[in-house]
């Protein structure tokens, strides 16, 4: 993936969890998001540090993200979820 590509893939991510915290948690009192608020800082200003990441580096951050953003999708939409039957 190249270093255009991989920006922005990252800027996608981090439209996603703008997204979800306005949308989802734009009603919750702002001393309960604090931890997205500096997660979307934090991404927004290492931008290009996570773009130019070796390979590895680059695919364990990619999959952090992917897994945090499946849980804030079955934390928001406990719904969708699938019955366990027993």
């Amino acid at each position: 993936m190249s270093r255009t590509e991989r920006g922005v893939l990252i800027v996608r991510i981090l439209r996603e969890l703008k997204t979800h915290r306005q949308e989802v948690l734009g009603n919750v009192p702002a001393d309960r998001c604090v931890w997205i608020d500096r997660l979307i800082a934090s991404v927004s200003s290492t931008i290009s540090e996570i773009v130019n990441m070796q390979d590895v580096e680059f695919n364990r951050v990619l999959s952090e993200f992917e897994k945090l953003m499946a849980t804030l999708q079955n934390i928001s939409h406990p719904e969708k979820l699938p019955r366990t039957i027993h």
